[in-house]
């Protein structure tokens, strides 16, 4: 009996951090709107050799229903408005999926946005680490998408130009880690046309 006991509790012990860390990506909950936050960084390190950068990735796994982004918000680490974007402002993604007067994100598409053309220059002390903030809503009842934020760590390299202009170039990746963003707001009223299909 006391060896099925500690068997039976390795085996949960095993599996307990499997189901601690299931992805969002892995749930099925549906909404017509919502709102989802992520963390994210922006700013140089070692002299300058080294560039710490954020890549928020969106994606929409409906296979019928579009995402629309209606805000779009980084704060600094003290709470205030870096850049503040709504439905008609929303920037180009890097991979020109969204932006530019669309802010749709159709079925399993993926946007990219990253810090680098959000923010432009390195965020001060006291401004980092920032917070993005994402509103997003349906037609329909559709799976919530799946966004998260890539922090990467990159050695760059900065010289004068023939001109006497400083040129700063990225080179290889140092390190890289994907972390997942959170919903903190989730509306799963009727939709628009009472259809829960997607």
């Amino acid at each position: 009996m006391e060896k099925k006991y500690k068997l039976s509790l390795i085996s949960l012990l095993a599996i307990t951090p499997l189901l601690a860390t299931a992805s969002p990506a892995e749930q099925d909950d549906r909404a017509v709107s919502g709102t989802i936050v992520c963390g994210g960084n922006h700013f140089d390190r070692m002299g300058g050799s080294e560039a710490q950068r954020t890549s928020y990735i969106w994606r929409n796994y409906n296979t019928a229903l579009s995402i629309n982004i209606d805000r779009f918000t980084i704060y600094d680490a003290t709470g205030a408005v870096l850049v503040d974007h709504d439905a008609t402002t929303l920037p180009r993604s890097f991979n020109r999926v969204m932006g530019a007067g669309d802010n749709t994100l159709e079925p399993f598409q993926t946007a990219q946005y990253r810090s680098i053309e959000l923010l432009g220059p390195v965020l001060r002390r006291n401004q980092r680490p920032i917070t993005a903030r994402i509103e997003w809503s349906a037609d329909s009842r559709a799976l919530i998408p799946e966004m998260g934020w890539v922090r990467t760590a990159r050695r760059q390299e900065t010289s004068l130009n023939e001109l006497g202009n400083v040129t700063t170039r990225s080179r290889e990746d140092r390190a890289r880690h994907a972390f997942h963003c959170r919903s903190i707001e989730i509306n799963k009223g009727r939709s628009r046309d009472h259809d829960d299909d997607d």
